[in-house]
């Protein structure tokens, strides 16, 4: 009789142990959903982060062995000359690369490639003595402005906060500010995400590199 008490009461406690887990797995389900969620979105977003930070300093290193002076006009990414114009088909083709492709669109209102040259006099402080395209002054060169004559972004760095981010014992030379903004649209569209994160998440990329045919130089470059 004893025997038999204690394994009915055994097997009572084994489907309570069993019930009680049913019930924390069924709680803690949403949570770890919405954590995965997160985490996946969170890789889509650092993914294209990463390959537009990439396309920014691709264009950079091509822009540095052009002169920045060269203009033409041409809209045509394959027969352009244009200094400016060529760095913003390298953000596009670079951006293009990738599968799924990231493309900059310009009716977002928000995408854009800026560029600006410097010509940069060293001393202590540094002092940039000239910023290219000139007639832009201060907001650069804008991709969006080229192609549909509307600007959709403007540069994120005065002249004076170039000159600030050189050491005082730089020689004189010449930069090149590559700037891509690029809209993110969340990929999941969960409203438990976007509670938290703005869709579209703007990235604002930019990269700065020694321009050699921008260098101060009492002649003119031809």
């Amino acid at each position: 009789m004893k025997a038999a008490w204690r394994c009915w009461v055994q097997r009572l406690r084994s489907h309570s142990l069993s019930g009680q887990g049913l019930v924390e797995t069924a709680l803690l389900l949403p949570i770890l959903f919405l954590v995965l969620s997160g985490l996946v979105e969170f890789g889509f977003l650092m993914n294209d982060f990463m390959v537009v930070q990439d396309a920014s300093r691709n264009a950079a290193r091509f822009a540095v062995d052009n002169a920045y002076n060269a203009r033409d006009g041409v809209h045509d990414c394959a027969t352009t000359k244009d200094f400016y114009r060529q760095i913003g088909c390298v953000v596009n083709q670079e951006l293009e690369r990738e599968k799924p492709d990231v493309r900059i669109d310009f009716s977002t209102g928000i995408d854009d490639v800026v560029v600006s040259a410097f010509s940069v006099e060293g001393g202590n402080p540094p002092k940039v003595s000239a910023r290219f395209p000139e007639g832009e002054g201060e907001a650069g060169w804008s991709y969006s402005l080229d192609e549909t004559g509307t600007r959709n972004q403007s540069s994120r760095f005065s002249s004076a906060q170039i000159a600030a981010k050189l050491s005082a014992t730089a020689p004189s030379t010449g930069y090149v500010l590559v700037e891509v903004f690029y809209s993110y649209d969340q990929k999941l569209k969960l409203p438990w995400i976007e509670a938290f994160l703005a869709d579209p998440v703007v990235f604002h990329v930019y990269t700065i590199m020694p321009l050699s045919s921008a260098e101060p130089t009492p002649t003119n470059i031809p």
